[in-house]
C-alpha cells in the first residue's frame, strides 16, 4: 500500500518535471521495422523449436510402439523356449536332489 503511494508520488513528480517529446516520423519508422524484424525471428525460431519437440515426441512414440510390439511378439518364443528346455530342468534338478 504505501509502495503504491510512494510510486504514484514519483509519477506525479515525473509529470510535472520532465515534458513530452515526440520522436522523429523516421525514428519511428527504423524502429518498427527492427521490432518487426526481430519478432520475425523470434516467431521462426520459437516454430522450429516446436517442430523439433513434435518430431521428438512422434519418434518416441514409435520407438514406444515397436518396442510393445516386439515384446509381445516375442513371447510365443520364449514360451516355446521355456517348454523346450523344461524337462531338461527337470532333469537336472532331479539329479542334484538325489
Amino acid at each position: 500500500m504505501k509502495m503504491t503511494k510512494d510510486l504514484l508520488r514519483i509519477e506525479s513528480r515525473l509529470k510535472d518535471v520532465l515534458s513530452p517529446v515526440t520522436p522523429r516520423a523516421d525514428f519511428v519508422v527504423e524502429l518498427q521495422n527492427k521490432l518487426d524484424q526481430e519478432m520475425g525471428k523470434r516467431i521462426k525460431t520459437k516454430k522450429v523449436q516446436t517442430g523439433l519437440l513434435v518430431a521428438g515426441g512422434i519418434v518416441s512414440l514409435a520407438v514406444m510402439v515397436i518396442t510393445v510390439i516386439r515384446s509381445l511378439t516375442a513371447w510365443p518364443s520364449i514360451i516355446q523356449s521355456i517348454s523346450k528346455n523344461l524337462p531338461k530342468l527337470r532333469k537336472r534338478q532331479q539329479a542334484v536332489s538325489v
